[in-house]
């Protein structure tokens, strides 16, 4: 009875996810929906994927869909289940499909755009991963799901090898957390090679020794709602 409750639930979720919805993987924390209604380019909806954070009080199923609000049920979470839920968004790395939501400003503000349109799971993984954990911080820190080295100074969501890169830096921030706690961190992207596109880490002082969040909480103002 456990298990089959389980599963409409997690039905129940997808079906939220979007309006469009043909297949659905579900983890214990996480949803992978597919959908059709999240995204248009050039008039066209976008086929692909979506993930959604599972409420802990599995009878709240989510009303925000297409976005990056999480933060409501994640802090519903103990310490120890948001490490695992981190942990399981990292298990998509590699995952290629293609997100539903195309590149799009979840910033404060009107930033420079990136090239990339598109983008695929892992990377929606990783930003909806980071936007947890940054919460108030995330309209400056990462306003758009597309990862660039600022050495090279180009867009890197079609890099494989760079992705599993920041996939590594991600599991070894995580595993910092899990030594440590999470009363007290640093940002995930922090003084190293790669960035959230147009991020304002410098302007904001987010690289600087000093700079730690203290703990992960609800976010004090709208966050991973697109502004455009």
């Amino acid at each position: 009875m456990k298990t089959l409750t389980y599963l409409f639930l997690s039905i129940a979720m997808v079906i939220l996810c979007g309006s469009s919805i043909y297949s659905q993987v579900y983890n214990r924390y996480v949803v992978k929906a597919f959908s059709k209604s999240c995204s248009l380019s050039d008039g066209v909806p976008i086929e692909g994927y979506k993930l959604c954070l599972i409420p802990k009080n599995k009878n709240e199923l989510p009303i925000v869909t297409c976005d990056y609000s999480n933060g409501i049920w994640f802090n519903e979470y103990s310490d120890e289940e948001k490490i695992a839920i981190l942990e399981e968004l990292l298990g998509f790395e590699g995952d290629t499909s293609i997100c539903s939501k195309k590149v799009c400003n979840y910033g404060s503000k009107k930033f420079k755009r990136p090239k990339t349109i598109v983008y695929t799971t892992q990377i929606d993984a990783l930003y909806v991963f980071t936007n947890l954990v940054v919460s108030s911080y995330a309209p400056n820190y990462c306003p758009f799901p597309v990862l660039f080295d600022r050495k090279e100074k180009k867009e890197i969501n079609d890099c494989q090898q760079k992705i599993s890169q920041v996939f590594k830096i991600y599991r070894e921030w995580l595993m910092g957390l899990r030594i440590n706690g999470i009363k007290k961190f640093k940002v995930p992207l922090n003084d190293g090679k790669y960035e959230w596109f147009s991020n304002q880490a410098t302007l904001f002082g987010y690289y600087k020794p000093d700079f730690w969040i203290n703990g992960i909480y609800p976010s004090g103002r709208i966050t991973g709602v697109c502004v455009e």
